[in-house]
C-alpha cells in the first residue's frame, strides 16, 4: 500500500500546475547596445531595463531581462523562449509578429565621419561615390538602404555584424562614413576611444520601443504593461529615468 501512495503522489506531483512565478514569469531580451543596453557587474542596465524593471515592480510581475545577440534574441522571441526583444525600431516585417509597446525614446540616425577626410555632408547626395559602413542586418542598415536608391548604385554599402567594426574602419580611412543611431555612435567614439571621428548630421527622427511576440507575451500582461507606460508618460515619471542616461522621451508614434 505504501508503495501505491507514493506512485499516486509522484504523478501528481509531475502533472500538477507549475507555481505561478515560473509560469507567469515575463522574459525580456535584449542585445549590447551601449547605451541603450549593456552588462555592468554581471546585470542588463541601460534605459529600457530601467522602465522594464519599474513597470514589473508596480505591476507585482515575475520578470527577467537577458543580453544576448540581437538575432539571437528575436529568433527566441519568434520560439517562445522569451516573451518580449527591447529596444526595438518599427518597420513593416517586425509588425507582422510583434505588439509594440508605445513609444519610449526618441533618438537620431545619422552619419558620421573621420575629421581628416570629411564628408561635409548635407544630404544623401552627399554620400555619391562614398562607402558607408553600418552595422547589419539591422533597421539602421535597412534604412540606409531605402534613402540610399536616389543614388541608383553610386555609394557603396559596408554592412558588419557588429557595431564597433564600422567605427573602427572610419578612425583608419577604410570607409568614407558610418550610418549609426547618433547615441550609439557616441558611445563607441568613447568606448574604443576615437579622437578622429565627429558625427556629421543626422538625416531621421526615430522611436525605440518595447517588443512583444504576438504569440508568446501574455495579452494581459501586455496590455497592463502598455498602460502603466503611457500613465509614466503623463506624469513625467517616464523623462525622469531617461534623464538619468540624458536621453528624451518619445511623445508620438512613426
Amino acid at each position: 500500500m505504501p508503495k501505491i501512495i507514493f506512485a499516486i503522489m509522484t504523478l501528481l506531483l509531475c502533472f500538477s500546475p507549475l507555481p505561478a512565478n515560473a509560469k507567469d514569469k515575463i522574459t525580456f531580451a535584449t542585445q549590447d547596445f551601449p547605451p541603450f543596453s549593456y552588462l555592468e557587474n554581471g546585470e542588463v542596465q541601460g534605459p529600457g531595463a530601467a522602465i522594464i524593471k519599474k513597470i514589473c515592480m508596480k505591476l507585482e510581475t515575475d520578470y527577467e531581462i537577458i543580453l544576448r545577440p540581437w538575432r539571437r534574441s528575436q529568433s527566441m522571441a519568434k520560439k517562445g523562449e522569451v516573451q518580449a526583444i527591447f529596444l526595438i525600431g518599427k518597420n513593416k516585417q517586425r509588425e507582422s509578429w510583434i505588439i509594440f509597446s508605445p513609444p519610449i525614446i526618441n533618438t537620431e540616425y545619422g552619419f558620421f565621419e573621420c575629421t581628416t577626410t570629411p564628408i561635409n555632408y548635407k544630404n544623401i547626395y552627399s554620400l555619391r561615390g562614398k562607402r558607408v559602413g553600418v552595422y547589419g542586418p539591422s533597421n539602421t542598415s535597412n534604412e540606409l538602404i531605402k534613402i540610399s536608391k536616389p543614388l541608383r548604385g553610386r555609394i557603396s554599402i559596408d554592412t558588419t555584424p557588429d557595431d564597433i567594426a564600422p567605427f573602427k574602419k572610419l578612425s583608419k580611412c577604410r570607409v568614407d562614413a558610418v550610418y549609426s543611431n547618433k547615441e550609439v555612435g557616441f558611445a563607441m567614439i568613447e568606448k574604443l576611444n576615437l579622437d578622429n571621428i565627429q558625427f556629421a548630421g543626422a538625416n531621421k527622427d526615430i522611436n525605440y520601443y518595447i517588443g512583444f511576440s504576438k504569440e508568446f507575451a501574455p495579452p494581459e500582461f501586455v496590455k497592463k504593461f502598455n498602460k502603466e507606460l503611457e500613465n509614466m508618460k503623463k506624469t513625467g515619471e517616464l523623462q525622469l529615468i531617461l534623464n538619468k542616461f540624458g536621453m528624451q522621451a518619445a511623445h508620438e508614434a512613426q
